[in-house]
Protein backbone atom coordinates (compact mmCIF):
# COMPACT_ATOMS: atom_id res chain seq x y z
CA UNK A 1 0.00 0.00 0.00
CA UNK A 2 2.62 2.49 0.46
CA UNK A 3 4.08 2.18 -2.62
CA UNK A 4 0.52 2.48 -4.17
CA UNK A 5 0.04 5.86 -1.93
CA UNK A 6 3.85 7.03 -2.86
CA UNK A 7 3.29 6.17 -6.59
CA UNK A 8 -0.50 8.40 -6.66
CA UNK A 9 0.94 10.94 -4.57
CA UNK A 10 3.82 11.77 -7.29
CA UNK A 11 1.86 11.15 -9.93
CA UNK A 12 -1.95 11.89 -9.20
CA UNK A 13 -3.04 15.05 -11.58
CA UNK A 14 -4.14 16.69 -8.53
CA UNK A 15 -6.03 20.12 -9.80
CA UNK A 16 -8.52 16.98 -11.33
CA UNK A 17 -9.84 15.65 -7.58
CA UNK A 18 -12.98 15.67 -6.12
CA UNK A 19 -13.80 16.90 -2.34
CA UNK A 20 -13.50 13.59 -0.96
CA UNK A 21 -10.32 12.76 -2.36
CA UNK A 22 -8.35 14.91 0.40
CA UNK A 23 -9.72 13.56 3.39
CA UNK A 24 -9.45 9.82 2.00
CA UNK A 25 -5.74 10.59 1.07
CA UNK A 26 -5.42 11.97 4.20
CA UNK A 27 -6.48 8.93 6.10
CA UNK A 28 -4.89 6.63 3.98
CA UNK A 29 -0.97 8.55 4.93
CA UNK A 30 -2.41 8.49 8.22
CA UNK A 31 -2.93 4.83 8.42
CA UNK A 32 0.31 4.30 6.98
CA UNK A 33 2.42 5.98 9.83
CA UNK A 34 2.67 9.53 7.38
CA UNK A 35 1.01 12.02 9.68
CA UNK A 36 2.96 14.85 7.77
CA UNK A 37 1.34 13.69 4.68
CA UNK A 38 -2.24 13.43 6.55
CA UNK A 39 -2.20 16.84 7.10
CA UNK A 40 -0.63 17.75 3.58
CA UNK A 41 -3.19 16.14 2.15
CA UNK A 42 -5.97 17.75 4.08
CA UNK A 43 -4.50 21.32 3.64
CA UNK A 44 -3.54 21.02 0.07
CA UNK A 45 -4.26 24.46 -1.57
CA UNK A 46 -6.36 23.10 -5.14
CA UNK A 47 -9.81 24.43 -5.80
CA UNK A 48 -12.06 21.43 -5.03
CA UNK A 49 -10.50 21.24 -1.15
CA UNK A 50 -11.34 24.55 -0.43
CA UNK A 51 -14.28 25.44 1.98
CA UNK A 52 -16.81 28.62 1.43
CA UNK A 53 -16.89 30.64 4.54
CA UNK A 54 -20.34 29.07 5.17
CA UNK A 55 -18.43 26.00 5.15
CA UNK A 56 -19.49 24.37 2.25
CA UNK A 57 -16.74 22.19 0.11
CA UNK A 58 -16.44 24.23 -3.18
CA UNK A 59 -15.64 22.38 -6.39
CA UNK A 60 -16.36 24.94 -9.40
CA UNK A 61 -18.94 27.36 -10.20
CA UNK A 62 -22.14 24.50 -11.12
CA UNK A 63 -21.48 22.74 -7.63
CA UNK A 64 -21.01 24.87 -4.91
CA UNK A 65 -22.29 22.64 -2.41
CA UNK A 66 -20.00 19.31 -2.15
CA UNK A 67 -21.21 17.54 0.95
CA UNK A 68 -19.02 14.46 0.62
CA UNK A 69 -15.85 16.41 1.35
CA UNK A 70 -17.02 18.05 4.16
CA UNK A 71 -18.36 14.82 5.76
CA UNK A 72 -14.71 13.56 4.59
CA UNK A 73 -12.66 15.96 6.40
CA UNK A 74 -15.10 15.21 9.24
CA UNK A 75 -14.28 11.38 9.27
CA UNK A 76 -10.34 11.72 8.74
CA UNK A 77 -9.91 14.50 11.36
CA UNK A 78 -12.11 12.39 13.64
CA UNK A 79 -10.00 9.04 12.48
CA UNK A 80 -6.50 11.40 12.84
CA UNK A 81 -7.51 12.19 16.44
CA UNK A 82 -8.71 9.10 18.09
CA UNK A 83 -7.19 6.47 15.42
CA UNK A 84 -8.71 3.04 14.19
CA UNK A 85 -8.46 -0.47 15.57
CA UNK A 86 -4.81 -1.76 16.93
CA UNK A 87 -3.22 2.25 16.76
CA UNK A 88 -1.88 2.81 19.88
CA UNK A 89 -0.22 6.33 19.83
CA UNK A 90 -2.33 9.33 20.86
CA UNK A 91 -3.41 11.41 18.34
CA UNK A 92 -1.76 8.86 15.53
CA UNK A 93 -2.55 10.70 12.34
CA UNK A 94 -0.46 13.98 13.43
CA UNK A 95 3.06 14.54 13.18
CA UNK A 96 4.64 14.09 16.37
CA UNK A 97 7.20 17.68 15.88
CA UNK A 98 6.33 19.72 18.72
CA UNK A 99 3.91 22.10 16.37
CA UNK A 100 0.30 20.23 17.02
CA UNK A 101 -1.36 20.65 20.39
CA UNK A 102 -4.43 18.35 19.71
CA UNK A 103 -7.58 18.08 21.69
CA UNK A 104 -10.70 16.19 21.60
CA UNK A 105 -13.94 14.15 23.18
CA UNK A 106 -16.35 11.84 22.67
CA UNK A 107 -14.39 10.40 19.50
CA UNK A 108 -14.39 6.49 18.71
CA UNK A 109 -11.47 4.67 17.00
CA UNK A 110 -12.37 3.70 13.52
CA UNK A 111 -12.54 -0.02 12.98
Amino acid sequence: MRRTFDLIWENWAWEDPWGWDFPMTAMTAARLGMPEKAVDALLMDIQTNTYLPNGHNYQDERLRLYLPGNGGVLAAVAMMCAGWDNSEDENPGFPKNGKWNVRWEGLSKMP
